[in-house]
Order: structure tokens, then sequence, then C-alpha cells
């Protein structure tokens, strides 16, 4: 008899805005999955108009949104946001963990086989150049779930944090 994965999943993506990150999402949802992301936050409130100015709101929706689910055992769960430096990992990775998912890191290889002037391209202008610059700028490997949760300046950013301690995670 073969042995079966009994643990639910979280897929985090990774990649750079149009880098394939919808795409994929859509293909690992299956039919009990949801995908989280912030940009559902301004598809709902906004008319996917993104509003820099509520980006930390998005972020905030867009976590509560993962925690509701995880608690609820959806299976898969996705994050869909460009997920580049480990903090922004973090609260995904540790409320996961904590609730026994197995959390797994996927990145497009298109953040790093096209050319932010093609991504830039892709999305119409709707986040310059400069922004992609930053964002791929502020990449930082990731091999395992440990390297997200034991790193010092995610932990030093979250733990204690209103956020993490008002949610459990």
């Amino acid at each position: 008899m073969m042995y079966q994965n009994k643990r639910k999943n979280i897929y985090i993506l990774r990649g750079l805005p149009y880098a394939g990150r919808g795409g994929k999402a859509r293909k690992l949802k299956r039919r009990t999955g949801v995908i989280i992301s912030t940009f559902a936050y301004f598809r709902k409130y906004y008319n996917s108009q993104i509003i820099p100015k509520y980006l930390h709101k998005a972020h905030m929706w867009a976590r509560s949104k993962a925690l509701e689910n995880i608690e609820r055992g959806v299976d898969p769960v996705i994050i869909n946001n460009s997920n580049m430096p480990r903090w922004h990992m973090y609260p995904y990775a540790r409320m996961a963990f904590r609730r026994e998912y197995w959390v797994k890191f996927i990145e497009m290889k298109d953040t790093w086989n096209v050319s932010l002037e093609e991504l830039e391209r892709r999305g119409g202008g709707t986040i310059p150049l400069p922004i992609l610059e930053d964002m791929k700028e502020s990449y930082e490997p990731v091999r395992h779930v440990y390297d997200v949760l034991n790193d010092k300046y995610s932990r030093r950013k979250w733990i204690g944090s209103k956020e993490m301690t008002s949610n459990d995670w």
C-alpha cells in the first residue's frame, strides 16, 4: 500500500507581476482550493484599480482571507502575490505551518526569463518599470519553509506584531 500525504497544502507563488502567477494559481486550484491575492482586494473594492495608498490594507485583507481559509481546512490555499522578500511570505508560512499545512514555494520562471520591459508591457504599464526593478531587487532565495520561518528580519518584523498576536499566527 502506498503512503498518501494527508496534509493540506499551501502554495506560495513567487514572481513579478505579469510573470504567470495567475495562470499557475488557476492550474493549482482544483475544485476545492482557493486563490488569495492582494489584487482580489482591489478587484472587490475598487473595480480592479490598484491604489497604492491602500496596498497595506490589501495585504492585511489577503492575510486575513488566507487564515480564514486555512482554519476552515481548505486545500489547497494558493497565495498569489509577488512574495519576493522572505518577510512577505512569513505570515502565510507561519499561519499554515502552525496548522500542519505543507508549505510549498513555486517560482515563476518568467520573473527571470523575460525582460522587465516585457513584463511592464504585459501589464499595460500599470506597474512602472522602476517599481518592477525594485521588486526584482528585493528577491531573496528560499529552498525550504525554515528559510522563511527562521529569517531574522522576518521574525523581528512580525513576532509580537498586533496583527500576528490578534490572529494567532
